[in-house]
């Protein structure tokens, strides 16, 4: 059920891509991420209540309010808003590409802050797997470097930063809180903070139907599901070891495109898969061997 609930969160997380898409072709980045967390935030403290972990919420508010508080404004709101303002601005190869830099970022952070060590081996692989994950999501290792994006392509490559980031400050408060309790402060506080940029920006007033709907979707599925189900496997899976598993995401993304989509599959594309299939394994068996 565990390694369930990982690949849960890769196919949740995989179609967020999708429906930032249909979000976006009539509302802001503000009003897509603030709908979203708010919504999220919402649903978790109901889950939070109904499993009777209020009480913990609260002693862990008033413990590390500011730690809290940090965790909400980086892997919510910095993270969330960077991502989808970026793709905003930039091509969706180019966004696929750049997306992918998350794991090898939480490998790194995670041996800088957490002291995990991987073995040469494991290094490797996350190499590898990044390599396949780039092919996979551009068809080619084709990274469109031009000026008019290059402003979305910082802003999504430094949403992967930042997604790291609230893998390892995640990561530390697991020690002392349950994950529902790290999901429902982290949503609420986030969403706080992204509120006031939503008014700023006003876009909820063009809001058509598709796009409130892809903002309940992504509120309910890679945001509650995903964060909550995320949190319990970084309870016993190392950040390293389970950014490994990220490098699957465009995998799911390419497969849903082919079956659903009828989307022709390519030989790089091909290719590509083989590559983050051997390079996860790789990894996975250097931290086991």
């Amino acid at each position: 059920m565990r390694w369930l609930k990982l690949y849960a969160v890769l196919v949740l997380w995989a179609g967020s891509f999708i429906l930032n898409e249909v979000a976006l072709r009539s509302l802001g980045p503000a009003a897509v991420v603030a709908g979203r967390w708010s919504l999220t935030a919402l649903l978790v403290l109901a889950l939070t209540a109904r499993r009777g972990e209020l009480p913990a919420l609260r002693r862990g508010l008033r413990a590390e309010f500011w730690s809290f508080l940090a965790l909400g404004a980086v892997g919510i709101a910095l993270l969330y808003g960077l991502q989808v303002a970026g793709q905003s601005l930039t091509s969706a190869v180019n966004t696929g590409l750049l997306a992918n830099m998350v794991g090898i970022f939480t490998a790194l952070l995670a041996a800088l802050f957490l002291g995990e060590r991987l073995p040469p081996a494991a290094w490797v692989g996350i190499v590898v797997a990044l390599l396949g994950a780039w092919v996979v999501s551009a068809g080619g290792l084709r990274l469109q470097i031009r000026s008019e994006t290059a402003l979305g392509d910082a802003l999504v490559l430094t949403s992967s930063l930042v997604a790291a980031l609230y893998f390892v400050m995640g990561k530390r408060l697991l020690a002392r809180h349950s994950p529902l309790v790290v999901t429902s402060a982290a949503s609420a506080l986030g969403a706080l903070v992204l509120l006031p940029l939503a008014a700023w920006e006003g876009s909820w007033r063009t809001a058509t139907w598709p796009a409130v709907a892809s903002v309940a979707v992504l509120a309910i599925g890679p945001g509650l599901l995903a964060n909550l189900w995320w949190w319990e496997t970084a309870e016993w899976l190392e950040a390293s070891r389970a950014a490994v598993y990220i490098y699957l995401i465009p995998l799911i993304t390419m497969a849903m495109a082919v079956v659903l989509l009828h989307e022709p599959l390519s030989l790089a594309q091909g290719a590509g898969a083989g590559l983050v299939l051997s390079g996860v394994v790789l990894a996975e068996r250097s931290r086991l061997g």
